[in-house]
C-alpha cells in the first residue's frame, strides 16, 4: 500500500513535469520565424503521439490513487484535471484550431485506454519502466554537462529537470518492485 502511494505520487510528479517542459520546448520553439507547412491531420497526429506518454504516465499516478482511496471518483476527476491542463497549455500555442480542440482530448483519451481496457494495463508499467530508463538518460547528461562547466539556463529549469528525472527514476524503481512483489505472490 505504501509503496503504491508512494509510486501514484512519482508519477504524478513525473508527468506535471515534464509536461511543463514538453511545453516549455514548444513555447520556446513558438518565437522561430520559419514554419514548416503540414497538414491538419499530420499536426494532430504528431501532437497527440507527443502527448500521450505523459498522459499514460499521469493516468497510470492517477490510477494508484484511485486504487489506494478506493474512490472511483479519485481517477475520473484526476483525469479531466489532465484534459482541462492540457486544454490550458495547449491555447497558447500556434496549432491549428483542429488541433486544439482535438488533441487534448485524443491524448487524454489514449492515455485511458489502459485504465478502461484491462488486457492492456501492463502499458502503465512498460510506460513506467520507460520514464525510468530515460531518467537515467537524463541523468548521464545532466552529469556530463555539468561537469563540463556548462549546466541549465536557469535555476527553475534546472529544477524541473532534476525533479522529473528523481521522480520518473523512482516511479520505475517502484513499478519493478510492486512487479516483483506481485510475481513473487503469483508463485
Amino acid at each position: 500500500m505504501t509503496l503504491r502511494i508512494l509510486r501514484a505520487i512519482t508519477s504524478v510528479v513525473a508527468a506535471a513535469t515534464g509536461l511543463l517542459l514538453v511545453y516549455g520546448l514548444i513555447y520556446a520553439m513558438e518565437g522561430m520565424t520559419t514554419r514548416v507547412p503540414v497538414s491538419q491531420l499530420y499536426e494532430l497526429g504528431i501532437s497527440t503521439l507527443w502527448m500521450v506518454p505523459w498522459t499514460i504516465l499521469f493516468s497510470f499516478g492517477l490510477e494508484d490513487f484511485g486504487a489506494v482511496t478506493r474512490r472511483p471518483w479519485v481517477f475520473w476527476s484526476g483525469a479531466m484535471l489532465a484534459l482541462i491542463l492540457l486544454y490550458y497549455f495547449e491555447r497558447n500555442t500556434s496549432s491549428r484550431t483542429v488541433t486544439k480542440i482535438a488533441m487534448p482530448l485524443l491524448a487524454t483519451a489514449v492515455g485511458l485506454l489502459p485504465h478502461v481496457i484491462r488486457r492492456i494495463h501492463f502499458v502503465f508499467i512498460i510506460f513506467s519502466i520507460a520514464f525510468g530508463v530515460a531518467a537515467l538518460v537524463l541523468f548521464y547528461f545532466a552529469a556530463s554537462s555539468y561537469l563540463s562547466g556548462s549546466f541549465f539556463s536557469t535555476k527553475g529549469i534546472g529544477f524541473l529537470v532534476l525533479t522529473f528525472g528523481t521522480s520518473s527514476f523512482i516511479a520505475g524503481v517502484l513499478s519493478v518492485a510492486l512487479l516483483r512483489r506481485r510475481r513473487g505472490e503469483l508463485a
